[in-house]
């Protein structure tokens, strides 16, 4: 062993020379594991590995608070009107009253009744004085001209036509020859759609208005306006929303306004183009739910018509549930003035237009004319032509006095007609 000091620097070294060698030693017992080193720089991102097994489904979680009340939706369509309901039963009778002797007041004014069946012919009146010598030359009035002027023609405007109506219209009066339709001609197609029912109108009083109004099915609240033939061909349209839902498809228009059934109400609405205003007018004693239809190829309970003598509405009486009735409307006042009852069933109809005051109705299978009758003098006329030869659902039928046209819509086909007059016979 030597030793090496050195005083000044305070080290000292202690071990063997390098001739003094032997064997190492046994080797010592491991030592302790040391601390963990600092981690080491991030890799680079490796690459994406396969997926994992899905994991079981957990527990539910608590129920959260219920989310605050939504926004009202907006009110759906009208729906059909349901069946009539079971009559209830009878209810027990009532204890006898005491007997007052107060004055009884006069009870409201009830509706008014169904047009009663004309009376039996009167006794001829006491004969009149003679009359004055009429200076030569002069005409008698002509008494066949449908025309009525004076005090004595004037209509009411109260309750004295209800019930008299079949008295009325047919004093002194006879269609003349030449407003009767001995036949029709052959149709001319204007447009297919894909919609089996609908209505297509034009304006009949204003000549000057190019106005065309397409309604599309038996049921809604649309209206599409054309503002002439170029637009209804190319399909422009203006869209009109109306205030009451219609029903059936026999709406007519008239200086300006349309005239359609209120679905689920005996009632007609008037509504006013531009202004977009509405008038109603109810119709007592007419058939207008539970698929008790006026025609049933149309799903139509009250027709509208317009002709030369003015504005009509055709529809059944709910009294007896089968003639067909027709009401005169008064255009100013939007009032019923007349009805006149044709007693012809509506079983046998399968529609109607109005053409200078006389009502024509087609069969079952809308082929032919096979009944007209004269609203103004109140008795059924001679009438039977051919009307077309397609067996397609005819949805409506109107003529139209502006051009003297039946405007039909048969199967989504758009039809005209041209009407032949007896006039036009007799100047050929």
């Amino acid at each position: 062993m030597v030793d090496l000091c050195n005083s000044t620097k305070g080290i000292c070294l202690t071990g063997r020379l390098a001739t003094d060698r032997r064997p190492p030693g046994a080797d010592g017992i491991p030592g302790h594991n040391g601390s963990d080193g600092q981690p080491g720089p991030q890799g680079p991102k490796g690459e994406k590995g396969a997926n994992g097994k899905r994991g079981k489904k957990g527990q539910p979680g608590a129920t959260g608070n219920p989310g605050g009340k939504g926004e009202k939706g907006d009110p759906g369509e009208l729906g059909l009107t349901g069946n009539e309901g079971p009559s209830g039963q009878k209810g027990e009778k009532g204890e006898k009253g005491d007997v007052s002797n107060d004055v009884l007041l006069a009870g409201a004014k009830g509706d008014q009744g169904p047009p009663g069946p004309p009376g039996p012919q009167g006794p001829p009146g006491p004969r009149g004085p003679p009359g004055s010598r009429r200076p030569k030359g002069s005409r008698p009035p002509n008494m066949f001209n449908g025309q009525c002027t004076g005090e004595a023609c004037a209509i009411p405007n109260d309750d004295t036509l209800v019930g008299k109506a079949d008295e009325t219209v047919s004093e002194h009066h006879f269609p003349q020859a030449e407003s009767v339709i001995t036949s029709i001609g052959n149709s001319t197609q204007v447009l297919k759609v894909k919609e089996t029912f609908g209505t297509w109108i034009r304006e009949s009083a204003n000549k000057s208005d190019e106005r065309i109004w397409v309604i599309k099915h038996f049921s809604g609240i649309l209206v599409k306006e054309f503002k002439d033939w170029p637009s209804l061909l190319n399909n422009s349209y203006m869209s009109i929303q109306l205030p009451h839902y219609f029903q059936g498809c026999g709406h007519a228009v008239y200086n300006n306004s349309l005239y359609y059934h209120k679905a689920g109400y005996n009632t007609i609405v008037r509504f006013e183009f531009g202004r977009e205003t509405s008038e109603t007018l109810k119709i007592e004693n007419a058939l207008y739910f539970d698929r008790k239809y006026l025609f049933t190829n149309s799903k139509t309970y009250f027709n509208l018509a317009v002709d030369e003598k003015g504005l009509w509405i055709i529809y059944a009486s709910s009294v007896d549930g089968s003639s067909i009735l027709v009401a005169k409307l008064d255009e100013r006042t939007f009032s019923v003035v007349q009805h006149v009852n044709t007693t012809y069933p509506k079983s046998k109809a399968g529609n109607a237009f109005i053409a200078q005051g006389i009502l024509y109705v087609t069969d079952t299978k809308d082929m032919s004319i096979t009944f007209a009758f004269d609203l103004l003098g109140g008795k059924q006329i001679n009438a039977n032509f051919n009307l077309r030869t397609s067996q397609s659902v005819l949805a409506m039928l109107s003529y139209n006095m502006r051009d003297q046209h039946l405007y039909s819509w048969e199967d989504g086909h758009l039809m005209l007609y041209p009407v032949k007059f007896l006039r036009g016979t007799l100047n050929q």
